[in-house]
């Protein structure tokens, strides 16, 4: 392996963050981790992180690349009380009105908290020698070489201190910084163009509150999912146990039909959902109040299509494109974003320049297909607004919206096509898979067939 580079500098030390450090200490002498929030030890909400209380999933990919880069690391969070369960046959699923047959499929997730599951992350990080944590510093800007075409560091200012402020060279930096990423000011600064923007707010929001489950409940499910129906109802919740001897129950309303978080009106709001979810949270004890959520659009950022570029300079994760939380994607896109930038730079045998423009385009298209999936489910709702580089859809994009509407329309009766999509849906495979030819065919006789018009 390569090491004539030495340090890397990764900024934000959320989910993507960690993945990035993890690849990043298999290629470089020193990686630092810089962070705003003092990080706990163990599975703490921390104020950086205001949607940690919400539900959280990863998917299948994510959850294997989290076995490869982690080893162990999937059955400590089992020790810890994580909850394995059939991305099927342990799943009662309603969709678009309609309760889908379950069976097994050998696809095991687990289910815990994003606390724990960064705890355990950042514990087994601790441990590289490599690796270290640069707690309570505001990255306020990138430094540059002389032509500005290279980025060798940041500028930080440390929170509580006598220095407050400091510059930090690196043959790399990556920006894992979420949403918030100022990385298009810091663009500008240094005379390079901002990216062209694309946005889909469905204006959804969520509501979640942790229950313990009744001593003696009797279900045949280990997950409760409720799906929205668009274009007319807008509801949906699901129920999922988590480490110790807990539901997190969320509940999420699109089109603006946000779910209250006042016990009254929570409680209204799971009866609307249906007997079989509301008998279940009636019957839990409530651990924690409601905690609501509305930054829910997604928004990407099409850094790829940048004719100019800085080198040694990488953003992933939701930096790059945020999703609409409810599909859970944004954890397991940074985890494949941040293999596709271990690859680029095992490519480059130690050379860093253009490594930060060849993965940018990868990343796109990793974005590519989950996108799809976010965005196309959102477009359902008449309020809906779409902007920037999204309100552009050519007539593929047009199709491909609307081809996989009636792909899920024929899941509840197509077992074959409810496994080609769970595929798509858990990132195993792309969503260009759905498009097979014999996949179509089954498609269309259910959306022309004699069945579809009898119906």
């Amino acid at each position: 392996m390569n090491r004539q580079t030495k340090r890397a500098i990764v900024l934000g030390g959320s989910v993507a963050g960690l993945w990035t450090a993890r690849v990043l200490a298999d290629h470089f002498d020193e990686v630092l981790l810089l962070e705003r929030d003092s990080l706990p030890d163990g599975p703490e909400e921390r104020s950086g992180v205001p949607q940690s209380r919400q539900y959280h999933t990863m998917l299948l990919r994510g959850l294997q690349i989290l076995d490869a880069l982690f080893p162990g690391l999937r059955d400590e969070l089992i020790a810890d009380g994580a909850i394995p369960f059939d991305t099927i046959n342990d799943v009662a699923l309603r969709l678009r009105g309609r309760w889908l047959s379950r069976f097994p499929t050998g696809q095991t997730l687990i289910s815990c908290s994003r606390p724990l599951l960064e705890a355990r992350m950042r514990r087994r990080l601790r441990g590289f020698s490599q690796v270290r944590f640069v707690e309570n510093v505001e990255v306020s800007g990138l430094e540059s070489d002389e032509g500005r075409s290279r980025v060798i560091g940041v500028q930080i200012a440390h929170k509580n201190s006598d220095n407050p402020t400091e510059a930090l060279t690196a043959d790399l930096v990556v920006d894992a910084l979420g949403r918030r990423s100022p990385t298009p000011e810091w663009l500008v600064g240094l005379g390079y163009d901002k990216p062209v923007e694309s946005s889909v707010n469905s204006f959804l929001g969520y509501v979640t509150r942790r229950y313990r489950p009744p001593e003696n409940f009797q279900a045949d499910w280990r997950m409760l999912l409720i799906t929205a129906n668009p274009p007319h109802d807008p509801r949906g919740g699901l129920i999922f146990p988590e480490e110790n001897n807990t539901w997190c129950v969320m509940m999420a309303g699109a089109n603006k039909d946000y779910p209250p978080t006042d016990d009254e009106g929570f409680l209204a709001f799971a009866r609307s959902l249906g007997s079989e979810f509301f008998a279940a949270v009636q019957a839990a004890e409530p651990l924690t109040k409601a905690y609501g959520y509305r930054g829910t659009d997604s928004r990407r950022r099409h850094y790829e299509k940048l004719s100019r570029w800085p080198d040694r300079y990488v953003v992933l994760g939701d930096a790059f494109c945020g999703f609409n939380p409810i599909y859970g994607q944004g954890m397991t896109v940074a985890a494949m974003s941040a293999l596709v930038l271990g690859e680029e730079i095992e490519a480059g045998q130690g050379n860093l320049d253009g490594v930060g423009q060849r993965c940018l385009a990868k990343f796109s298209a990793i974005t590519d297909g989950a996108w799809l999936l976010a965005t196309g489910a959102d477009r359902g709702w008449p309020e809906t607004v779409s902007s920037g580089g999204d309100k552009k859809r050519g007539v593929a994009e047009h199709f491909g919206g609307w081809y996989i509407d009636r792909l899920i329309d024929a899941l509840p009766v197509d077992r074959s096509l409810r496994l080609a999509f769970l595929d798509v849906n858990q990132l195993v495979k792309p969503a260009t898979s759905l498009f097979a030819p014999g996949l179509m065919l089954r498609v269309f006789r259910h959306t022309w067939g004699p069945k579809a018009r009898a119906a």
